[in-house]
């Protein structure tokens, strides 16, 4: 293995454990019988939604607790600690393009950052792998592999609904001009591509229609007054990118057009204080900003 592979593989494997360690010490719910009470109810088909409709979130620590004889506690963190090594690992992949070596580590280091930040009392363990499949798709998108898309795109929705945002992505980067005769077949194929994860993701909520939804589904006025917390998680991130908007490669500057088509639903349906959700926006908003930073890298 070439020496800088065993290098991304080490700190990723620190900057996992970092997380793991920040996540269960912010969650006392994870070890004190609330996590394993939630896995049971769960797997009966009985909790709430959103959560019950994300079926991977439950069955991959299952499978751990069933295969390996772990404890549902650490079956969870397993899963957890498996997915975001696999983030850290393709998100350097993913930067290799653009960033070098040391931008490429900046990158990591404050991904690894803004998601311990974001994290709260909270037992939302769809997160993990839903920033690992995002990110997929927006590689798959990148270069234009569809077959990719359509494989990471439906796993993604067999874990989160939130990777419905990403066909907003694929429309607005292969779009070329404002023709009819080009956005009409582009939107076709668009949707095409996307239906097995509508599709999946269609039939996993009629199948638990009838599980209450946790909170209620529209969150708008009251995530107004929280719309500073994102906004102070991110900070510069979100200012960064578009200050050197014209001398970003296209791909970056059609996937902050983007950006609006992914925090609008959040204001109406989600919790905006629970930053964790904007996470998957920093494999946007990083790469944009640190490719920028070459008088900061020459005196690293």
């Amino acid at each position: 293995m070439h020496k800088q592979n065993y290098k991304l593989i080490i700190i990723s494997l620190i900057l996992t454990f970092f997380c793991c360690l920040i996540k269960i010490q912010v969650t006392p719910s994870w070890f004190n019988g609330t996590l394993e009470r939630n896995h049971y109810l769960l797997m009966s088909f009985m909790y709430t939604n959103n959560e019950q409709s994300r079926l991977l979130q439950f069955i991959i620590p299952n499978t751990f607790f069933r295969v390996f004889n772990l404890s549902i506690p650490y079956s969870y963190l397993a899963q957890r600690f498996l997915f975001q090594f696999l983030t850290f690992i393709c998100f350097y992949k993913f930067n290799e393009e653009w960033l070098s070596k040391k931008q490429n580590i900046l990158s990591l280091i404050s991904l690894a950052l803004l998601t311990a930040a974001s994290f709260k009392n909270h037992l939302q363990e769809s997160a993990t792998l839903l920033s690992l499949c995002f990110l997929l798709v927006l590689w798959s998108i990148r270069t234009k592999k569809d077959y990719l898309f359509i494989i990471f795109l439906f796993i993604g929705s067999l874990n989160n609904e939130t990777i419905l945002f990403t066909p907003c992505v694929y429309f607005i980067v292969n779009v070329k001009n404002a023709n009819w005769n080009h956005i009409l077949p582009l939107a076709l194929k668009t949707i095409l591509l996307s239906m097995p994860a509508i599709l999946a993701t269609g039939v996993i909520r009629w199948i638990t229609r009838d599980n209450p939804h946790l909170g209620g589904a529209f969150h708008l006025f009251h995530n107004l007054t929280d719309i500073y917390q994102p906004l102070v998680l991110l900070n510069i991130f979100w200012l960064i990118p578009f200050t050197y908007f014209n001398r970003l490669p296209d791909y970056f500057k059609r996937c902050l057009i983007a950006i609006p088509f992914f925090i609008i639903p959040h204001l109406i349906t989600g919790i905006i204080s629970e930053t964790r959700q904007m996470i998957p926006l920093c494999f946007v908003l990083l790469p944009a900003s640190l490719m920028h930073l070459s008088k900061f890298e020459d005196k690293l």
